[in-house]
């Protein structure tokens, strides 16, 4: 009777090695991995066994454990004949506040660090059977991207971006290859637009997107024949924002309903940024009456969302605007960063991001979100991965 490691490929072949030298009497003591192997140390030692049963028999027991250590404080006179266990932070009858003592009080802080440590460690776990833990998992890299919130959807989408590759060379390939599905070809087309529609949820820059796009294409087209126009449902005049933009740039600033869009003209030298203001299903509407009623006016359309939006969000948004079809606008990205199950919900729902933004600066501060800038970004924020 004795005590031996089993080495092999995977699990299940070291487990057949140990049923063979030991037969079904064999317990398991431990596995590991060790230099692409998997390392298995088993007993048919009789001692051996008993003493390594009676262990987990007691692990298994999460209340004894802590009733063992409240005994060794001697709280256990401070609970009813019943034992009755009263709830931390909670006053209870048959437990007088004044009666606890600074050791009891010690304890239960003790526990709360435990329980609250175990739930992050459980957290950042996968459970997976014996199937799964092979080396076919690529180095981890799946289960990294997992643990920093990319959605299982999108990492089984892109699966083979990583397989067989090392961590580093997987994790790299992963995010090129998301950030090739993110990355919208419609920027170029944005620079030759005449007529642009920005719009999105209150609050999320769409005013101050106007003025940078302004701004931005004034440079690139060395010209300052541009227009704001301001689309609202309100009868209040137009707004401050868009008037201290039209004054600081030199843009005109116009009413939605002065545009003539019946005998509007290609060829006109104007460039037209139209700012949808209000709430998103207004602008939804008025873009769909536009296409409706003009169909031959051509404009291109941006979204703006608003950096750190949640997934839900974002869910709701892009499934909002599919016949619209617009390109996405990241903004404020200076305020707060784009997340792991943002980017995902975006490649999930087809959407496409053209440009990314900062608040604070509106002269050169609009960048092109090609797949080599979304790639760098993900690089530099999702280091853990």
């Amino acid at each position: 009777m004795k005590t031996q490691t089993f080495k092999a490929k995977d699990v299940k072949s070291a487990i057949n090695l140990v049923n063979t030298e030991f037969g079904d009497k064999a317990i398991i003591l431990s596995t590991k991995k060790n230099n692409g192997f998997v390392e298995v140390e088993a007993s048919d030692n009789d001692d051996i066994i008993f003493d390594h049963k009676k262990k987990v028999e007691e692990n298994k027991n999460f209340s004894n454990v802590f009733l063992k250590e409240l005994k060794t404080k001697n709280i256990n006179s401070t609970l009813n004949d019943k034992n009755k266990v009263s709830y931390l932070n909670k006053e209870n009858s048959n437990i007088k506040k004044d009666n606890i003592s600074k050791d009891s009080k010690e304890i239960f802080e003790k526990i709360r660090d435990d329980i609250a440590s175990l739930r992050k460690e459980m957290n950042g776990m996968i459970v997976t059977d014996q199937s799964g833990i092979s080396d076919e998992l690529s180095h981890q890299t799946p289960i990294k991207l997992r643990q920093e919130k990319f959605s299982p959807e999108i990492i089984n989408k892109l699966n083979y971006s990583f397989i067989g590759k090392s961590l580093e060379d997987g994790r790299v390939s992963f995010f090129r290859e998301l950030s090739r599905k993110l990355a919208s070809n419609d920027f170029s087309r944005l620079l030759k637009s005449k007529n642009i529609f920005i719009f999105g949820n209150s609050g999320s820059g769409k005013s101050t997107l106007a003025a940078k796009l302004a701004s931005f294409l004034s440079d690139a087209k060395q010209t300052k024949k541009i227009n704001f126009f301001e689309v609202s449902n309100s009868s209040t005049g137009l707004s401050d924002v868009l008037k201290s933009y039209s004054r600081v740039l030199g843009f005109n600033l116009n009413d939605y309903n002065t545009f003539d869009f019946k005998n509007y003209s290609d060829t006109s030298e104007w460039i037209n940024i139209f700012d949808f203001s209000g709430e998103l299903n207004f602008s939804i509407q008025k873009i769909k009456e536009i296409k409706n009623s003009f169909p031959s006016f051509d404009f291109c359309s941006i979204l703006t969302i608003q950096s750190g939006s949640n997934s839900e969000m974002i869910n709701g948004i892009t499934k909002k605007v599919e016949e619209i079809r617009p390109m996405v606008a990241i903004t404020k990205l200076d305020e707060c960063w784009v997340g792991a199950e943002e980017f995902s919900s975006l490649a999930i729902n087809n959407a496409r991001i053209g440009m990314v933004t900062g608040t604070k600066i509106i002269i050169d501060s609009i960048i092109e979100a090609n797949e080599n800038a979304l790639t760098k970004y993900m690089k530099d924020n999702f280091e853990n991965v």
